[in-house]
C-alpha cells in the first residue's frame, strides 16, 4: 500500500494525466470499430462457409468472434473509465492535497 501511495504523491500529475485520456479514448473509439468492421465481415464469412456446409470451419469462427466481442466489451470499460477518471480529476487532485 504505502508503495502505491508513494508512486502517486511524487508523480502525479493531473494536467498529464488529463492529456494522456484525452489521447485514449479517442484511441480506444477507433479501434473498436475497426473490430467492429472486422466482425461484420466475420459474421458474412460464417454465413457463406455455413451455406457450403462448412460446419466445423464455421465453428472455430465463431468462437473468434466471441473472444473479439468480449475484447470489445472490455474496451468499453476502459472507455468509460477514462471518461470517469477525466470528470473526476479535479476530485483526485484535491483529494491528493488533503
Amino acid at each position: 500500500m504505502s508503495m502505491f501511495v508513494s508512486f502517486f504523491n511524487k508523480g502525479f500529475k493531473a494536467a498529464k494525466c488529463k492529456t494522456l485520456l484525452k489521447l485514449t479514448m479517442p484511441l480506444i473509439k477507433l479501434l473498436r470499430n475497426r473490430r467492429e468492421i472486422q466482425l461484420k465481415n466475420m459474421r458474412r464469412e460464417i454465413a457463406k462457409l455455413l451455406e457450403t456446409g462448412q460446419e466445423a470451419t464455421a465453428r472455430i469462427r465463431v468462437e473468434h468472434i466471441i473472444r473479439e466481442e468480449n475484447m470489445m466489451a472490455a474496451q468499453e470499460i476502459i472507455e468509460l473509465f477514462c471518461e470517469l477518471i477525466a470528470v473526476r480529476l479535479p476530485i483526485i487532485e484535491s483529494q491528493r492535497y488533503s
